[in-house]
């Protein structure tokens, strides 16, 4: 959910410094839902959309093998 801020307020579940009036931001449904019931004349809904999922990070196995144009270099156990 996209909302916009109407008045200086700080929210330190949103963003670290104060939010500035006029600036909009993105907070999950719940959170947006949280924030206009608490706080009605300091919040505007702009939109509906969910923000966008994180990508996934690679497990660590993977991420140390080498890609298939490279050569396996490592010393050989005797």
């Amino acid at each position: 959910m996209k909302l916009k801020a109407l008045d200086q307020i700080s929210v330190s579940s949103v963003s670290a410094d104060s939010l500035r009036p006029g600036q909009e931001f993105t907070v999950s449904k719940a959170q947006g839902d949280e924030l206009l019931k608490a706080h009605p004349k300091i919040f505007q809904k702009v939109s509906d959309e969910e923000p966008a999922a994180k990508a996934e990070i690679a497990p660590i196995g993977e991420a140390l093998n080498a890609p298939a144009n490279k050569a396996d270099n490592r010393r050989k156990n005797k």
